[in-house]
C-alpha cells in the first residue's frame, strides 16, 4: 500500500522512473510472500483498500498534482489486476466518474476511463453491458454542453463512446432492449447508426417500453438521460404519441400505464444532487407533454403484500440482494459505496460466507486468512471453531441464492477489511421527533437509538447496517419495522413505551392545529414523509401479527384434525419451526399491545391532515365498526351511528372523490346537516343546490369565510363569472382581513373573462399579506400562476414567462410525488395542471415574443392549426369530466378570443355545455349555450335541443330542431323531407345535386346530423306517419351517402316497422278464425291484403344494415347480429311455408343477394365477431342459407384460422351427425384454400391432432388417489408435437379489437384487431398435470407460450362448456356497452372474462384465472383464525342443532336464530389482511363493490344459478369478484327440487365486505347503472342470446340428436322470454311477485332488498335451498290467490301477462272508486295479483 500510495510533490524524471518501477516491485513482494507469480491474485485482497487510500489521501486532497497522480496510480492498478478486474467495476466507476466530472481532472480521468474500458472489453466482455449505459449517461452531457467543440476533451469523449459501441456490437445486440435511447449529437452519427442497426426497426410502443426500462435504471444519470430523451421524443412525435394514447389496444395501455407510473416515481426522486432535482422537473415536464390521460385508460398495478422475512438468513439475503447491492452499484461517491460494502461484508460474515466461496479467490486468500489475525471482531452470534462446518453449509446455501451478477458485485466483500466503528451509547431520553426536523435526520437518529438498544438475535445484522442508513433512505425505511419488531418482542417494557411515545409524537404533531402551518408550509414534504414512515411501520407490524396468528390457528386446526403429515409440513415451512408457539403468541401480544396503544381516531385524523384519505377511512371505519357495528342485518352490533362519526366519514369520502359512497353514508344519518348536504351536492356537482345551502348557512352566520368562499366557487362552476367579480369586490370591502383569499379567487374569474386590468389589480392584491381560507387555496393558487404567466405574455417578458412556468411546475412536483406514491387517480388533478402548463408553453412559442393582445392568428396558418389540432386530440383523451376539462376549455376560449375567432370560442362553449349536460348540470349548460350563441357558434340549436330533451321537454327539443330545418333552403333539405317536416303535401321534386367542395360537405354533415336527430326523436315520440319518418331518414342518407350512422338508424327504424307489422299480422291471423264471424273474417283478410306483408320490409332492413356496416363498424355489435337474426328467421319461415308464395320467393332471393354481397364486401374480421352465431346455424333448415353460412365460415377460417379453429372445435366433434359433417366440410374447404401455403395446411393437421390429445387428457382417469398425471409418459405423443404453430387460446388472442375504420383497408393488417401484435403460440407443455380433487377430477395443465410465459388451463370432463363460452361472449358484449356509457366508464365498470374453449359437447378447456380464491375457502380460513370454525367439531355441532330443531321450529328460523349467530359476518377482514396498504385496500373494496354489483345484475338478467361459495371467486391482487361455472344458466335454478328463491347471491358476508354502509351507496348505485345500460341495449343483448336457441345444448336436445336439421328449443325460448321481461323491468322468479315494468331504480332496489333478505340463511352450511327467510307478504298473497303458484308457470308469454295485469289494474282501480264495470273474461287470478300488488307495499 505504501508503495502504491507513495506521493511525489514534484513530478521529476526520477519520480516518473520510480513510479514506472512500482508494478515490478509489487510483483516481487507478491512472489516473496506467496511463492507465486500470480500478481492479480495477490492484489485482489488489497485492491479495495488501495483504492480507498488513494481516494482519501490523494484524489480528495487540495493539491491538484496529487489528484493527477492518484489517477495515474489507478491506471496502474487497473493494468495489474488482469482477469480480476470485472469484480471491481462499481468501485472503479465511482472514482473515474468523480474525475471525469471535475474540470481540472477531466483530461486525465477520460484517459484512464478509456484504458479501463479497453481492458474490460479485452478481459471480461460480459461485464461491459453493465457500464455502457453509465458511461454514456456520464459523458453525453459533456458533449451537449460543448456545442462548439471548443473543449480539448471533445474528441476524446467521442473516441471513447465510438470504441465502446464498435467493439461491443454483439453484446449491444444481445442487450439492446436494456440500452436506453441516446440523444442525436452530430459527432455521434456513427455511434447512433450502430445502435440503430442493433435495435432494428422499432415501433413507438417498443421505444416507449425501452424508455420505461431506462426510467427504472439503478443509475441516476442514466434515468436523467432517458427522461431527457423521452422529453425530446414527446416533442418531436406529438401526433404519433397522441394517436398511441387514444388507441384502445390492451398492450398499448400496459406500456402507457408503466410509463406514467415510472414518471410519477421520477417525480418522487430522493436524490439531493442537482441531477436528482433536474430529473424531477423533466419527469413532470414529460407528464405534461404526454397529457392528462384519462385514469380509466390507465391500468393500476397490483398490490403486493409486504412480508417480514421469517429467518435471519432471509433478512440478510433481502438486504443484500434487493437493497445493498443496488446501493453499492448506484452510489454517487465512495463514502456511500464504502458504507454499503461494509454492511455487505459484515452480513456475509454473520451468515458464515467464507472467501473460498468465490471461485476466483486464490488459495493464497484462504492461507492469509488462516495466518493473519482478522481486523474485525467476530460478531457474538457466530461460533468460530466448533460449528465451522455447519457455518460453511449455511454460508454456501446463502451464497447460492444470489444471482451471478450480484455475486460478482459482492465478491470483494468476502475478503475486504473494512472496520466497523464503535458508537457511543445514545443517552437521549424521550421522543426524538421535532416538528422542524428533517426526515433523514429523524429516521437516522431513531434507527441509531434502536440499533444501540437491540438485544435480539438480529442485533448484529442491524449493527452492520448502521453506516448505510445515514445515506440511503430506502434501506432505512426497509430496516425500521425489523428494528421495532425486535425491540418490541425482545426488549424491555421501557423500550416498548419509548417506541409508542415516538410514534405518538409524530402523529400528535400532525393532528395538532398549530402544526398545520408547518404541514402546508416549507417543511410539509419532510413532515409528511415522517408520518408516512410511521404509517408504513404500523402496516408492517399489523401484517406480522395477522400472519403469525393465522399460521398458529391453521397449524392447530391441522393438528386437531389428525393430519400429522400436513401439520409437520406446515411447521417446517412456518415461523413456528424456529420459535415455540407460546413464545410467539407472547410476542404477538406485545406487538398487538403496541398497536392498540395508538388510538385509531388519532391515526385517522393524522392521515386526513396529510391527505392520505384512504388510510384515514381505514382507521376511522375500524373505530366506528368497533363502536357502532355496520349496516348489515346480520352484524353483531346494531348499526346505529353517531352523526358526528358519519360527518367525518362523509368528509373522508368527499376527499376520496367517491360520490357513490357519500350517498350511502347519507343513509346512515339520523338527520342530514347543512354541511352534509353541502358535501353531497359539491361531489355530485349540483352547484345550484350548493349555492342554496350556502345562502342558508350565511343567513345564520353572515361573516362565515368558508361559506363565502363556497359561494364564489359555485359562481365559478356555474359560469356566472361577472357575478363572481361583483361578489369578490363586495367581500374585499366587507371582510377585508381575508382580502388575500378574495383576490386569489377573483383572479380565477378575471382571466377567464379576459379582463386584464382587473386581473392585474387582483394579482397585486393577492401578493399582499393577509389571511387565507384553506378550502379554496389549491386551485386558486394554480389559477394565480396561470394569470401571472398570461400577464408576463402580455408584457412580452419571455424570461419571466419561462420562469413562471418553471416555478409553477416546481410547486406541483411535491404534492404530485406524494399523491403518485398512492395512485395515478390521486395524482390526476396535478397531472391536469401540468397538461395545461404545457399548452401555455405551446401558446407562448406561437407568439414568438409578441403579446397575444397584439398578435392574432388565423386558422389557415400551418403552425397555429397544427397546435390547435394537437390540443384537440389531447383534450379527447382526458377524463370527460367538468373539473378536468373546464380550465383547458377556458384557455382555448382565451386563445381564440384574443384572435377574434368568435365561432371557435363558441364551439368551446358548446363543448362545455355538452359536458355540463352529460353531468346533469342543466343550468350551467344553459348558461354556456347562451355564451356560445353570443359568440356566433354554428349548430347551437343542436346542443340546445339536446339540453331540452335531457330535461324531458321533448316538444321544445323537437320544435328547436324543426325551426332550424325550416329556416334552411328547400333545395338543401329536399322537398320531400320538407313536406314531411311541415306535414304539407307538396309536389315531390328531385333535389338539385349537392355541392362537392369541403365547406359544402361540412355544411351537409351538420344538416344531416340535425335531420337525423330530428328523425330519431320524431320516430321515438310517434309524432309523424311512417312514410314521413322514412322520407326524413332517406334524406339523411342522400345528404351523407358515406355516413354509417344514417344507414344504421334507417335500418333500425325499418326493423321496428317490420317487427310491428309482423306482430300485428300474426295476432290478427290468430284471432280471425276464433273470435270474428265469417263475414268479418273476409274484411280482415281484405285489410291484410291491402297492407304490405311484414316480410316485404326485410330486403330494405338487410340492405341498410349491410350498407352501414360497409361504411364503418361503430355499430358492428348491434347491426351484424341483428342482420343475421332477421335473415335466419325469415329463412326458416320461408322454408316451412312460403316456398310456393311468389312474393316470399322474391324477398328470399333479394335477401340472399344482399347476404352474398355482404360476404363479398364486408371485411372478414366483422364476420369473425359473429362466428359463434354463424356456427350455431350451420344446419339451417334452408339449404341455400346453410350453404352461404358455410361459405362465410370458410372465408373466416381461411383468413383467421388460429382463432376460428378454436371456436369450431366443439362443433367439429358434435354428437349430432349433421353438425359434425357440416363442420368437417367447412374445415376441408378452408384447408384446400390454405394448401397453397404449406404452413396453413400444416396448421389444420396440427390442430386436429392437438384437439384429440386434449380431449383424451380431459377424460383421462388417472390413478385412483394420484394428484398428478405425468404428461411425458402418459401423453408422450402430445409432448413430441411441441412446439406448435397454434396460438395460445387466451382471451386477448381470441377477442377482436376493432381497428380504426377505413373503407379501403384490406385484411392485410389482421394482427391489429387483436390485443397483441405477436400472438403467443404454444411452444411446450409442462411435464406434469395436476388433478383437482372435485367430483369430475379436472386437470390443471400448464402450456408454455412462445413469449416465455407459462399459462395454466383447466381441462374439464363431463361438462358442457358451450354455455360458459356463450356467457363469455355475452360478457364481452356487456363490457363494450359499459365502456361506452359515461357513468360506467368513469367508474371503470367491467366483468372479468376469460377464455372458454369447448372441445366437445361434454368437455373443454378454461383459461385459469390467477390469484383467485373461492368465497367458501376465504371465509373458512377467517373463521378458523378467529376460533369460530374447527374442521372436526363445527360440522357435527351444526348437524346436532339441525336434528334437535327438526319438527320443533321452521328451518329458516332455525338457521337465522341458531346457526347464523355462530358465524358473524367477517368478510371485511379478508380485505384488511390481503391489501395491507390502505390505498390498495380502498381500491380493492371499491373494485369488489363494482364487480359484485355488475355480476349481480348480469347474473339476474340471464338467470344464473348455483352461485355457491366455490363458484364466486375473489382476486387477491385487485379485489375483483369473478364468477365461474355457468352450467346453471337461464333460470335452471328455478326448476330445481328446492328452487333458488333469490335473484342473486348477496349473503351477510358479502354485504360485510362492502363496508359499514352495506349495500347502500356504491353497490346499489352500480346496480342501477348496470341495469340501465343493460335495459338501454336490450335488442343488442337479445341478438347475442338468441344463438342459444339454435346452438343445441345437451339438456335441451336429447330428443333431437338424430335430427338432420336444426330445431327450435322451447325451453330456450321460454328462458329467453324471461330474460326479455327482466330487461323491460319485470321481476321474474319463483319467489317474486309479478310486477308491472319497474323503473331502473325501483327494479335495482327491489332486487337488492330481496337478495339481501333471502341470502341471510345461505352461508355457513349447505342448507342453501331452504328458502329465503320469512316470505314477503306479497308472495304469500300471490300463492293464496294463484292455487300454490301454478298459474305463474302456466303463463309462457310475458307480454300477454302484462296485458292482463294492466287491464286488471284498471278494473281494480274502478272498483276502488265504486264504479260499476262489466268484467270481461280475463283470468280471475290476475285481479287477485293486482290487488296484492296495490294493497301490499313492495319491498
Amino acid at each position: 500500500m505504501a508503495i502504491c500510495c507513495y506521493m511525489c510533490k514534484n513530478l521529476s524524471p526520477s519520480a516518473f522512473y520510480r513510479l514506472a518501477r512500482v508494478p515490478q516491485m509489487i510483483k516481487e513482494v507478491a512472489r516473496i510472500l506467496t511463492g507465486s507469480e500470480d500478481l492479480p491474485g495477490f492484489l485482489k485482497n488489497h485492491f479495495v483498500g488501495l483504492l480507498n487510500s488513494m481516494d482519501r489521501k490523494m484524489l480528495h486532497s487540495e493539491d491538484l498534482s496529487l489528484q493527477k497522480q492518484a489517477i495515474k496510480r489507478i491506471e496502474m492498478l487497473i493494468h495489474m489486476m488482469g482477469s480480476h478486474l470485472s469484480t471491481y467495476v462499481p468501485k472503479l466507476m465511482v472514482l473515474l466518474m468523480y474525475a471525469v466530472d471535475k474540470d481540472s481532472l477531466q483530461a486525465e480521468g477520460l484517459c484512464v476511463l478509456h484504458f479501463f474500458l479497453k481492458q474490460l472489453v479485452k478481459l471480461s466482455p460480459s461485464s461491459t453491458k453493465h457500464v455502457i449505459s453509465q458511461v454514456f449517461a456520464a459523458l453525453i452531457p459533456l458533449l451537449e454542453r460543448d456545442k462548439e467543440h471548443s473543449s480539448s476533451n471533445f474528441s476524446k469523449i467521442v473516441e471513447i463512446l465510438e470504441e465502446l459501441v464498435f467493439q461491443n456490437r454483439d453484446t449491444l445486440k444481445q442487450h439492446i432492449c436494456e440500452f436506453p435511447p441516446l440523444p442525436s449529437i452530430p459527432a455521434l452519427t456513427e455511434v447512433n447508426k450502430v445502435i440503430r442497426e442493433a435495435r432494428g426497426s422499432i415501433t413507438l410502443k417498443d421505444q416507449l417500453r425501452d424508455i420505461v426500462d431506462g426510467l427504472n435504471h439503478e443509475n441516476l444519470n442514466v434515468r436523467y438521460m432517458v427522461a431527457c430523451e423521452l422529453s425530446k421524443l414527446l416533442n418531436m412525435r406529438r401526433e404519433d404519441v397522441t394517436s398511441f394514447v387514444t388507441g384502445e389496444v390492451g398492450l398499448d395501455m400496459d406500456v402507457l400505464s408503466s410509463l406514467i407510473t415510472s414518471l410519477l416515481r421520477g417525480c418522487a426522486e430522493e436524490s439531493r444532487t442537482s441531477v436528482g432535482q433536474r430529473l424531477k422537473l423533466v419527469c413532470a415536464d414529460c407528464l405534461g407533454a404526454l397529457g392528462a390521460v384519462d385514469p380509466a385508460k390507465v391500468k393500476g398495478f397490483s398490490n403486493r403484500r409486504f412480508k417480514i422475512a421469517c429467518s435471519d438468513d432471509d433478512l440478510i439475503f433481502e438486504l443484500i440482494h434487493k437493497h445493498l447491492a443496488r446501493a453499492f452499484r448506484a452510489a454517487p461517491d465512495t463514502i456511500i459505496q464504502d458504507s454499503a460494502a461494509l454492511a455487505i461484508q459484515e452480513l456475509l460474515k454473520i451468515a458464515g460466507c467464507e472467501g473460498s466461496l468465490d471461485e476466483s479467490v486464490s488459495a493464497f486468500a484462504s492461507h492469509s486468512r488462516k495466518c493473519k489475525q482478522p481486523l474485525d471482531v467476530l460478531p457474538c452470534g457466530i461460533k468460530s471453531t466448533a460449528d465451522s462446518s455447519e457455518m460453511d453449509g449455511r454460508g454456501q446455501r446463502l451464497w447460492d441464492r444470489f444471482s451471478n451478477y450480484v455475486k460478482e458485485i459482492i465478491a470483494p466483500c468476502l475478503t475486504s477489511r473494512f472496520q466497523l466503528p464503535n458508537v457511543a451509547d445514545s443517552t437521549s431520553v424521550g421522543p426524538i421527533y421535532r416538528a422542524s426536523m428533517s426526515f433523514r435526520r429523524w429516521i437516522f437518529f431513531w434507527i441509531r437509538k434502536l440499533t444501540v438498544h437491540a438485544t435480539g438475535s438480529r442485533a448484529s445484522i442491524f449493527n452492520a447496517c448502521r453506516g448505510i442508513v445515514r445515506h440511503d433512505m430506502q434501506i432505512a425505511i426497509y430496516l425500521l419495522p425489523y428494528l421495532v419488531l425486535d425491540a418490541v418482542c425482545h426488549g424491555t417494557e421501557e423500550a416498548r413505551c419509548s417506541i409508542t411515545e415516538e410514534i405518538l409524537s409524530v402523529l400528535d404533531a400532525a393532528v395538532s392545529e398549530n402544526s398545520m402551518a408547518a404541514i402546508h408550509g416549507v417543511n410539509s414534504r419532510q413532515s409528511e414523509v415522517c408520518i408516512q414512515a410511521v404509517f408504513t411501520l404500523l402496516d408492517n407490524l399489523g401484517q406480522w401479527v395477522d400472519d403469525v396468528e393465522q399460521e398458529i390457528a391453521l397449524s392447530q386446526s391441522l393438528i386437531s384434525s389428525n393430519s400429522k403429515q400436513q401439520a409437520s409440513k406446515l411447521k417446517d415451512e412456518s415461523v413456528i419451526s424456529s420459535t415455540h408457539s407460546d413464545q410467539l403468541l407472547m410476542q404477538c401480544k406485545y406487538v398487538s399491545g403496541l398497536l392498540a396503544a395508538i388510538p385509531k381516531v388519532t391515526l385517522a385524523r393524522a392521515s386526513f391532515r396529510c391527505q392520505a384519505y384512504a388510510r384515514s377511512l381505514l382507521y376511522f371505519e375500524s373505530h366506528v365498526r368497533k363502536k357502532s357495528g355496520s349496516f348489515n342485518p346480520a352484524a353483531e352490533r346494531s348499526g346505529i351511528f353517531e352523526d358526528e362519526d358519519v360527518s367525518f366519514l362523509m368528509e373522508i369520502y368527499s376527499s376520496l372523490d367517491e360520490p357513490d359512497g357519500l350517498s350511502g353514508l347519507a343513509c346512515l344519518r339520523k338527520s342530514k346537516s347543512l354541511q352534509d348536504q353541502l358535501l353531497i351536492n359539491k361531489k355530485a356537482g349540483n352547484w345550484a343546490e350548493v349555492l342554496t345551502s350556502c345562502e342558508q348557512a350565511l343567513q345564520m352566520e353572515p361573516t362565515s369565510v368558508p361559506r363565502h368562499s363556497d359561494v364564489l366557487n359555485c359562481l365559478l362552476n356555474m359560469c356566472h363569472l361577472q357575478a363572481m367579480v361583483t361578489h369578490v369586490d363586495g367581500l374585499i370591502s366587507r371582510i377585508p382581513q381575508y382580502k388575500k383569499t378574495w383576490y386569489m379567487q377573483g383572479v380565477q374569474a378575471a382571466w377567464r373573462l379576459g379582463r386584464w386590468n382587473l386581473m392585474d389589480e387582483y394579482l397585486n392584491g393577492a401578493d399582499e399579506e393577509g389571511l387565507l381560507c384553506s378550502s379554496s387555496e389549491s386551485n386558486a393558487s394554480f389559477d394565480m400562476d396561470v394569470a401571472k404567466i398570461l400577464q408576463a405574455m402580455m408584457k412580452k417578458d419571455q424570461f419571466s414567462v419561462a420562469e413562471r412556468i418553471a416555478i409553477s411546475k416546481q410547486a406541483l412536483i411535491a404534492p404530485l410525488a406524494a399523491a403518485g406514491m398512492d395512485s395515478y387517480i390521486r395524482a390526476y388533478p396535478f397531472v391536469v395542471k401540468l397538461h395545461m402548463l404545457r399548452e401555455l408553453e405551446d401558446f407562448h412559442t406561437l407568439l414568438v415574443g409578441e403579446s397575444f393582445l397584439e398578435k392574432s392568428f388565423h386558422l389557415g396558418e400551418p403552425a397555429f392549426s397544427k397546435v390547435v389540432d394537437n390540443w384537440e386530440n389531447r383534450l379527447r383523451f382526458t377524463q370527460p369530466s367538468l373539473w378536468t376539462r373546464e380550465p383547458l376549455l377556458a384557455l382555448r376560449r382565451l386563445v381564440f378570443g384574443a384572435s377574434g375567432l368568435g365561432a371557435q370560442v363558441g364551439n368551446y362553449w358548446l363543448q362545455y355545455a355538452k359536458l355540463c349536460r352529460s353531468a346533469g348540470h342543466y343550468e350551467t349548460a344553459n348558461r354556456a349555450i347562451l355564451e356560445a350563441n353570443t359568440s356566433g357558434a354554428p349548430n347551437v340549436h343542436m346542443e340546445k335541443a339536446k339540453l331540452l330533451w335531457s330535461t324531458r321537454r321533448s316538444d321544445g327539443a323537437i320544435a328547436e330542431l324543426q325551426q332550424n330545418l325550416l329556416n334552411m333552403p328547400v333545395e338543401v333539405i329536399g322537398s320531400t323531407a320538407m313536406s314531411s317536416i311541415t306535414s304539407l303535401s307538396l309536389v315531390p321534386l328531385n333535389p338539385p345535386p349537392l355541392l362537392s367542395d369541403t365547406q359544402a360537405l361540412n355544411e351537409n354533415l351538420d344538416i344531416a346530423k340535425t335531420l337525423l336527430l330530428y328523425s330519431r326523436w320524431i320516430h321515438y315520440t310517434g309524432q309523424k306517419q311512417k312514410e314521413d319518418v322514412i322520407s326524413l331518414y332517406s334524406r339523411v342518407r342522400e345528404l351523407q351517402p358515406s355516413w354509417e350512422k344514417g344507414y344504421f338508424y334507417m335500418a333500425k327504424y325499418c326493423d321496428e316497422v317490420l317487427v310491428d307489422a309482423k306482430k300485428r299480422q300474426e295476432e290478427n291471423f290468430e284471432l280471425s278464425p276464433r273470435v270474428i264471424p265469417a263475414v268479418s273474417a273476409t274484411v280482415v283478410s281484405t285489410n291484410l291484403n291491402t297492407e304490405k306483408r311484414w316480410w316485404s320490409y326485410l330486403p330494405d332492413v338487410l340492405l341498410f344494415y349491410a350498407k352501414g356496416l360497409h361504411r364503418g363498424h361503430k355499430n358492428l355489435f348491434k347491426a351484424l347480429p341483428r342482420l343475421l337474426t332477421l335473415w335466419f328467421d325469415f329463412g326458416s319461415i320461408y322454408q316451412r311455408s312460403g316456398s310456393s308464395n311468389k312474393d316470399m320467393r322474391i324477398v328470399h332471393g333479394k335477401g340472399m343477394s344482399i347476404m352474398r354481397g355482404c360476404l363479398k364486401d364486408l371485411p372478414t374480421y366483422q364476420w369473425l365477431t359473429v362466428l359463434p352465431q354463424l356456427v350455431s346455424r350451420i344446419c339451417h333448415q334452408n339449404e341455400e342459407i346453410a350453404r352461404l353460412v358455410k361459405h362465410i365460415i370458410t372465408s373466416v377460417l381461411r383468413q383467421y384460422p388460429q382463432q376460428a379453429l378454436w371456436i369450431m372445435a366443439a362443433v367439429s366433434k358434435s354428437t349430432v351427425p349433421s353438425r359434425r359433417e357440416a363442420a368437417a366440410e367447412i374445415i376441408q374447404a378452408a384447408r384446400k384454400g390454405a394448401c397453397q401455403g404449406n404452413n396453413g395446411n400444416n396448421l389444420f393437421v396440427q390442430f386436429a391432432s392437438l384437439i384429440d390429445h386434449l380431449i383424451r387428457l380431459c377424460f383421462h382417469p388417472g390413478q385412483s388417489k394420484a394428484r398428478t398425471i405425468n404428461i411425458s409418459t402418459e401423453f408422450s405423443a402430445l409432448k413430441r408435437m411441441m412446439p406448435l404453430e397454434i396460438i395460445m387460446p387466451i382471451q386477448q388472442s381470441l377477442t377482436v379489437n376493432l381497428p380504426t375504420y377505413d373503407m379501403n383497408q384490406s385484411d392485410s393488417l389482421r394482427s391489429d384487431i387483436f390485443s397483441a401484435t405477436e400472438l403467443p403460440t404454444i411452444s411446450g407443455i409442462a411435464d406434469e398435470a395436476e388433478i383437482l380433487s372435485s367430483l369430475q377430477r379436472p386437470k390443471k395443465v400448464v402450456l408454455l407460450g412462445s413469449d416465455g410465459i407459462e399459462r395454466p388451463f383447466l381441462c374439464k370432463p363431463k361438462d358442457d362448456l358451450r354455455k360458459d363460452a356463450r356467457m363469455m361472449e355475452f360478457n364481452a358484449m356487456i363490457n363494450r356497452l359499459l365502456s361506452k356509457c359515461p357513468e360506467s366508464r368513469r367508474r371503470k365498470l367491467y366483468i372479468r372474462t376469460f377464455a372458454v374453449i369447448p372441445l366437445t359437447e361434454d368437455c373443454g378447456m378454461v383459461e385459469w384465472v390467477p390469484h383467485t380464491r373461492g368465497l367458501r375457502h376465504i371465509l373458512q380460513d377467517i373463521y378458523i383464525s378467529c376460533g369460530k370454525f374447527d374442521r372436526q367439531k363445527t360440522n357435527p355441532h351444526i348437524k346436532r342443532i339441525y336434528d334437535q330443531c327438526q319438527g320443533k321450529m321452521p328451518e329458516d328460523e332455525m338457521l337465522k336464530n341458531k346457526i347464523l349467530p355462530m358465524f358473524p359476518p367477517a368478510f371485511h377482514k379478508w380485505f384488511l389482511k390481503t391489501f395491507s396498504e390502505p390505498a390498495a385496500w380502498f381500491r380493492a373494496r371499491v373494485a369488489y363493490s363494482h364487480t359484485t354489483a355488475v355480476w349481480s345484475m348480469v347474473g339476474h338478467i340471464v338467470g344464473l344459478g348455483d352461485r355457491h361459495g366455490e363458484n364466486i371467486l375473489f382476486d387477491s391482487t385487485t379485489g375483483d369478484c369473478v364468477h365461474v361455472d355457468f352450467s346453471c344458466l337461464f333460470d335452471k335454478g328455478l326448476q330445481l327440487e328446492k328452487p333458488e328463491m333469490v335473484p342473486f347471491r348477496l349473503t351477510q358476508n358479502m354485504i360485510d365486505g362492502l363496508g359499514i354502509t352495506g349495500y347502500e351507496g356504491i353497490f346499489l348505485r352500480v346496480c342501477e347503472i348496470t341495469l340501465s345500460v343493460l335495459r338501454a341495449h336490450r335488442e343488442t343483448l337479445m341478438s347475442v342470446l338468441e344463438t342459444f336457441i339454435h346452438d343445441p345444448l345437451v339438456e335441451w336436445t336429447k330428443s333431437h340428436k338424430s335430427s338432420g336439421v336444426e330445431v327450435q328449443n322451447p325451453h330456450a325460448q321460454h328462458a329467453i322470454s324471461n330474460i326479455e321481461a327482466r330487461l323491460q323491468g319485470v321481476v321474474v322468479g319463483v319467489g317474486a311477485a309479478p310486477s308491472l315494468p319497474l323503473a331502473v331504480e325501483g327494479q335495482a332496489r327491489r332486487l337488492v332488498a330481496e337478495a339481501g333478505e333471502g341470502n341471510r340463511a345461505h352461508e355457513p352450511s349447505r342448507l342453501q335451498a331452504i328458502g329465503m327467510g320469512i316470505p314477503h307478504p306479497q308472495v304469500v298473497c300471490l300463492n293464496v290467490a294463484t292455487n300454490g303458484g301454478e298459474w305463474w308457470s302456466q303463463v309462457a308469454d310475458t307480454r300477454k301477462l302484462l296485458t292482463q295485469v294492466a287491464y286488471a289494474w284498471k278494473v281494480v282501480h274502478q272498483i276502488v272508486l265504486c264504479k260499476q264495470v262489466v268484467v270481461p273474461t280475463v283470468p280471475h287470478q290476475s285481479i287477485y295479483v293486482c290487488i296484492a300488488l296495490i294493497f301490499l307495499p313492495l319491498s
